[in-house]
């Protein structure tokens, strides 16, 4: 398994290349969302390293990425600098980005400060702000409390419920159950903390990357008018309405969110 040292923390990855050997491909990085990692996104890489060099990383205190000091708040600003000096370290100029709920907020701060690294900007499931990550319609008003004192297969079967986390079979809820419990309660909720005071909004109007947006139709987390403001905002954007049943358009939708994004990186390709 591949790793390597950025800010003083040891990051996994993945790296998928099935490209012609003399041709030297664009890279394309995906970047999965809270309480998720690398496996979350196995199905996209036998679509995308044909054509692409595909990179997928566990973010700091997911999967198998390590932890950061316990009680040490998050930053938008350093999880921006991870993923920079990930890039530095693996000598990647340029990427297409595509993230995944937090992973697309991040996508869209990487791209406001460094708009120089990123080829296109794909974000799924990703919303300007979110006031109702702490919202008691969910049942809850702090889910940072609900992860630290709750065990994890409570905490699953309150996603399930809550936030469209929308297994397609038995198999897959146990799977998707093994996966999420490989993650640690205390950096789930310094993640946690950090989102609900993120808006977005000021960073777009000045936006130079070509973004696509893929929005989720019934997504509590991130809802359909905030994805249509984004839209509108980004003036060198376009938008795919995915008519899934929750948030996790990039599994349950797999295949109008692939078609998507493989014409969109088509487009943008050099």
């Amino acid at each position: 398994m591949p790793y390597t040292d950025v800010n003083g923390l040891r990051f996994h990855y993945e790296d998928d290349d099935f490209t012609d050997p003399w041709n030297g491909p664009e890279t394309v990085f995906i970047q999965h969302g809270w309480g998720r990692s690398t496996e979350f996104f196995y199905h996209w890489v036998p679509r995308l390293a044909n054509k692409y060099r595909v990179i997928r990383r566990d973010m700091r205190g997911h999967g198998l990425s390590e932890d950061p000091p316990v009680g040490k708040p998050w930053t938008v600003e350093e999880l921006v600098s991870d993923m920079v000096g990930f890039f530095d370290a693996l000598n990647l100029d340029k990427v297409h980005y595509i993230g995944e709920s937090a992973g697309g907020v991040l996508g869209v701060a990487l791209a406001a400060s460094h708009p120089e690294r990123l080829r296109s900007l794909t974000v799924m499931s990703a919303p300007l702000t979110d006031p109702t990550r702490n919202s008691e319609s969910y049942g809850y008003t702090d889910l940072a409390e609900v992860v630290l004192s709750t065990p994890m297969e409570r905490v699953l079967d309150m996603l399930i419920k809550g936030r469209g986390v929308v297994p397609i079979s038995a198999a897959h809820e146990r799977w998707m159950r093994q996966e999420w419990e490989k993650n640690r309660p205390e950096s789930l909720a310094a993640l946690t903390r950090l989102f609900p005071d993120v808006d977005l909004s000021p960073l777009l109007p000045d936006f130079k990357v070509p973004t696509l947006i893929l929005a989720p139709a019934n997504s509590q987390t991130a809802p359909l008018d905030e994805q249509k403001r984004m839209h509108k905002l980004l003036s060198n954007s376009r938008m795919e309405i995915i008519d899934g049943s929750g948030h996790e358009i990039y599994f349950e939708r797999f295949e109008e969110c692939m078609a998507a994004v493989q014409s969109f990186l088509a487009l943008n390709d050099d």
